[in-house]
């Protein structure tokens, strides 16, 4: 089974990819979305990683999958900017070659 990103973030560091990050994150408001290299047989992809919001809980910062509705205003206009992000990374790839 897929860990979430909650449980990845509570993993010691030597459990994480090691000096592996994402190519481009959308963030809106306390939501965030990474966009992430993939390596395929017919080249190079980018996929996003699910949403997560950061919060504060006392004086100790957190991330969530929970969302109200201010918050999936936020996700949406994350979600578009990351479909934005990998539309011109894709681009920029084809057009390199």
């Amino acid at each position: 089974m897929q860990k979430s990103n909650a449980q990845r973030a509570d993993e010691p560091e030597e459990q994480q990819p090691a000096g592996r990050r994402p190519e481009a994150t959308a963030r809106v408001g306390n939501v965030e979305i990474a966009v992430w290299r993939n390596a395929g047989t017919g080249g190079d992809f980018f996929t996003a990683s699910s949403p997560t919001i950061r919060y504060k809980d006392g004086e100790e910062w957190k991330t969530g999958s929970s969302y109200g509705a201010v918050d999936l205003l936020a996700l949406a206009e994350a979600a578009r900017e990351a479909s934005q992000k990998i539309r011109d990374l894709s681009k920029s790839r084809s057009q390199g070659r």
